[in-house]
C-alpha cells in the first residue's frame, strides 16, 4: 500500500529496526507497537522484521491474543502454495488453539481449509464481527479472492466500506485484484477515489493509467501519463511500472516513455533496469539496432552482471561468444548457476537464437566438457543451422554419443540429426551402420514409451527406411532436409 514517507508507522518501524542492534534486554515495545511493526513490515515485505517483532512479543507478552494472531498469519504467509494447506503449519497452529476466537483466526482457518460455499462463509464473518482493522480487512478480502469470490466483494462494497476504520486499506486491496481480474471500470473508479485521498501517490496514477489504456481512453491515458511521469521523477519502481504499462498497453506513448527513461538512465548509469526497460521500448518502436547498442554499452561497462549479458544473448548478437566469455572472465571463470545457464539455453532455443547459442556452447566447450544436455542442445543448434560437418564432428568426438541417443526425446532427435548429417556429407555406409547400432533399442522403446517419445522414435524409424531406399548420391532428395533448419550463422 502507498503511505506517506513521514507517517508514524514508518517512524515506529525504523525505530524498531534500530533497536535490533541493541542488546535484547534493552529492547522494549508495547504490545500494540509490536503488532503495528509486524503489519507494516508485512506491507513492505520485510520478513526479518516480522520474525523479530514476534520473538520480542513472545518474551514480553507470551499470552497476547493479537500477537498469536500474527503468528498464525506468518505461518499462513510462509506456506508452500503448491501444497495442501490442510497439512500446513497454519492449520496446525490454529488446530492447537481450538478455543481461539477472532476474525483473524477464523480467516486463517478458512484459508487453511476452504469451505464448500465461500460466499456463505464470508457473509457469516461479516455478520459476526463489527469494525475491521486495517490488517483484518486486507486479510478478509484476500480470503474472498482466494475463495473465488471477487464479484461478491464488488457487490458488497457498500457494506465493507462501513466496516473499515481506514478506507484506503480496503480500496487498495480491491483495486489490486480488479487489475488482476481485468475489471478496468472498477479499477479506474477505485484509483480515482484513492487519488482524491492521496493525490501524490504514484502507484494510484499508474493503476488509473492502466485502466484507461485498457479501456481505450487514449486522451485520458495521455493526460494521466503526464501526471504520473512528473511524480515518477524520483521513484524508480514507479517509473519502471509506468514504462512497463506503456510497453504493454499504450504503444502510442513509446517515444515519451523512451525519453523519460533516457533521463533516468543517465542519472543512474549503474542501474540496468532503466536501460533494460528503455531497450524493450526501442525494440517495440522498431529501433532494434539502437537497443542492442545501448545494452552492449552497458554490458561492456558492467561485464560481471548477468542480466545485460543475458539480454545481449537473447538478441542473438554476432559476438555472442565474446560477450559470454567476457562475463566469465569478469567473474573469475565462474559460470551462471545451473538454473540460470539452463534458462539461457532454453530461451535461446525457444527464440531460435542459433548464433548466440552456438557462441555460448563454443565458450563452454573451450573451458570444460559439456554436460549431456548441453551437448545435445549444441548438436540440435548446429543441425538447424545446416552445419552438418560440425554435427558429425561433435557426435563422433563424444565417446558416449550412442548412449546419449537413448535419452528420451532429445536422444532420438540427436540420432536423427547425426544420421541426416552423415547422408548430407555422402557417408551412406556410416549412416547405415549407425542405424543398425541404435535401431534395436529404439524398436524396443516403441513398445512401452509415452506418446511424445514414440512419435520421436517413429521419425527416426521412418528416416532409417528412407536411408535404405535413397542413397546419398540422390542429392536432390536429401536437399529437402535443409528445410528443417532455420538459417546459417
Amino acid at each position: 500500500m502507498s503511505y506517506n514517507d513521514d507517517n508514524p508507522r514508518d517512524e515506529l518501524y525504523r525505530r524498531f529496526l534500530k533497536s535490533l542492534k541493541e542488546p535484547a534486554s534493552e529492547r522494549f515495545f508495547d504490545e500494540d507497537e509490536l503488532v503495528e511493526v509486524f503489519d507494516y513490515a508485512g506491507d513492505i515485505a520485510n520478513d526479518y522484521a516480522r520474525y523479530e517483532a514476534l520473538f520480542i512479543g513472545a518474551r514480553l507478552y507470551p499470552d497476547s491474543q493479537a500477537l498469536a494472531e500474527r503468528r498464525a498469519l506468518l505461518y499462513l504467509d510462509l506456506e508452500d502454495a503448491d501444497k495442501d494447506l490442510k497439512d500446513g503449519s497454519a492449520a496446525a497452529f490454529v488446530a492447537d488453539r481450538p478455543e481461539a476466537s477472532s476474525l483473524i483466526f477464523d480467516i486463517v482457518r478458512l484459508e487453511a481449509s476452504h469451505p464448500d460455499n465461500g460466499e456463505a462463509a464470508l457473509e457469516y464473518l461479516m455478520a459476526q464481527y463489527g469494525k475491521f482493522s486495517d490488517e483484518e480487512i486486507i486479510r478478509f478480502v484476500d480470503l474472498a479472492f482466494d475463495l473465488g469470490c471477487y464479484q461478491w466483494v464488488i457487490d458488497n462494497m457498500a457494506e465493507l466500506r462501513k466496516k473499515v476504520s481506514f478506507l484506503p486499506a480496503l480500496l487498495y486491496e480491491v483495486m489490486q485484484e480488479a487489475d488482476e481480474q481485468g475489471d478496468d471500470k472498477t479499477l479506474a473508479a477505485l484509483a480515482e477515489e484513492l487519488i482524491e485521498s492521496e493525490p501524490f501517490a504514484l502507484a494510484y496514477w499508474v493503476m488509473l493509467f492502466k485502466a484507461q489504456a485498457r479501456l481505450g481512453q487514449e486522451e485520458e491515458a495521455k493526460q494521466t501519463f503526464d501526471t504520473a511521469k512528473a511524480l515518477a521523477s524520483d521513484n524508480a519502481a514507479g517509473m519502471l511500472a509506468l514504462a512497463d504499462a506503456v510497453y504493454t498497453l499504450a504503444p502510442y506513448l513509446q517515444r515519451e516513455a523512451i525519453d523519460m527513461l533516457e533521463l533516468a538512465k543517465s542519472e543512474n548509469p549503474d542501474e540496468f533496469a532503466y536501460a533494460d526497460c528503455r531497450c524493450a521500448l526501442l525494440v517495440q518502436a522498431g529501433a532494434s539496432e539502437k537497443a542492442v547498442e545501448e545494452v552492449s554499452a552497458y554490458a561492456a561497462a558492467h561485464p560481471a552482471e548477468l542480466r545485460p549479458m543475458r539480454q545481449l544473448l537473447m538478441c542473438n548478437v554476432a559476438n555472442a561468444r565474446a560477450v559470454f566469455e567476457r562475463y566469465l572472465d569478469a567473474n573469475d571463470g565462474r559460470e551462471p548457476s545451473p538454473e540460470e545457464l539452463d534458462d539461457i539455453i532454453s530461451n535461446l532455443h525457444l527464440r531460435s537464437g542459433l548464433r548466440a547459442l552456438n557462441g555460448v556452447m563454443e565458450a563452454l566447450s573451450a573451458r570444460r566438457p559439456l554436460t549431456p544436455p548441453e551437448l545435445l542442445s549444441w548438436i540440435e543448434t548446429l543441425f538447424a543451422a545446416q552445419k552438418y560437418d560440425k554435427v558429425v564432428a561433435l557426435a563422433e568426438g563424444c565417446t558416449e554419443f550412442k548412449e546419449l541417443t537413448q535419452t528420451p526425446l532429445k536422444g532420438a532427435a540427436a540420432a536423427y540429426q547425426y544420421t541426416v548429417s552423415l547422408m548430407k556429407l555422402g557417408r551412406d555406409k556410416d549412416a547405415l551402420a549407425f542405424v543398425g547400432e541404435v535401431l534395436p533399442f529404439f524398436e524396443l522403446m516403441m513398445h512401452d514409451s509415452p506418446m511424445p517419445v514414440r512419435m520421436s522414435l517413429r521419425c527416426f524409424l521412418t528416416l532409417a527406411d528412407k536411408i535404405r531406399r535413397h542413397p546419398a548420391r540422390e542429392k536432390l532428395y536429401w536437399e529437402y532436409f535443409d528445410m528443417l533448419g532455420y538459417s546459417k550463422f
